[in-house]
């Protein structure tokens, strides 16, 4: 499902984000050349299983309308990061699996969500369905504190999903049935909630976009992670992606109940 590209030049290092990403210069098949945000396995705390969660969650992500940036796979030949001039990154390629991830680097002075953002009515359906997305996701990484968020007048870009689809939480309930999404009372937890607490949303389109992905488009997502990424653990990586398709699955059954409960921590 993601187009596949392999990296050319090392632009420079990104400072933002505690994955310390890359900024790449990448070739398509076609010759075409992107600059690309590459994430390694060896910057991410899961590693491997990091990027397999922004994979799963950039393709969902993609379906429901969500404005993403593209992403893609990076193949990385042997040796390409003895021409990376940083040292640090150098060795964080080292030290990584050859195939990385990577998502397209938005330009056009777009600058980052803050506290003080407003969510106009225009923003207001994107901006909802961006919370619903990342609630069902289980995704506590879009924070007051850290929005993983890009804004430019009334448009919305989001990145950073490599904390979706946890495989432990203590205490876990549903996020269709009562109290399923308890953590998203507190404005700290998301960095929408307080700008959409009582707000009208109509909640139709985005229960039409999770119905309409079906079973077989679920399990391409799930195909669209590398084999590269479950070398080190088979059976570790399987489980990371067969919880997230049940959870897509999961949630997209109990729809009704999942925006219920996001009406309820938003009134």
């Amino acid at each position: 499902m993601l187009t596949t590209v392999e990296p050319i030049e090392f632009s420079r290092k990104i400072d933002t984000g505690k994955t310390k990403p890359s900024l790449l210069v990448c070739e398509k098949a076609d010759g075409a050349t992107i600059e690309v945000v590459a994430k390694f396995s060896g910057g991410c705390e899961s590693q491997e299983a990091s990027l397999v969660r922004e994979t799963i969650a950039a393709c969902l992500a993609a379906d429901l309308g969500l404005p993403v940036p593209q992403p893609y796979i990076i193949l990385v030949p042997p040796e390409w990061e003895n021409i990376v001039s940083d040292p640090g990154r150098r060795q964080q390629i080292a030290q990584s699996c050859r195939t990385a991830f990577g998502s397209t680097y938005l330009t056009g002075q777009y600058s980052l969500w803050t506290s003080g953002t407003m969510i106009t009515d225009e923003m207001l359906p994107t901006a909802a369905a961006i919370f619903v997305f990342d609630a069902l996701t289980q995704n506590s990484d879009r924070r007051a504190s850290n929005p993983n968020c890009l804004v430019k007048g009334k448009q919305i870009r989001i990145f950073d999903h490599e904390l979706t689809f946890p495989t432990m939480l203590l205490g876990f309930i549903a996020p269709w049935r009562p109290g399923g999404l308890k953590s998203l009372e507190n404005n700290e937890n998301h960095a929408f909630r307080q700008a959409l607490v009582g707000r009208q949303v109509d909640y139709s389109p985005i229960k039409a976009a999770w119905q309409n992905i079906s079973d077989v488009r679920i399990g391409e997502y799930g195909q669209s992670v590398p084999k590269a990424w479950a070398h080190a653990n088979v059976v570790a990586q399987n489980s990371i992606v067969a919880k997230a398709l049940s959870s897509i699955k999961d949630a997209r059954d109990n729809i009704d109940g999942c925006l219920a409960e996001v009406e309820r921590v938003l009134k």
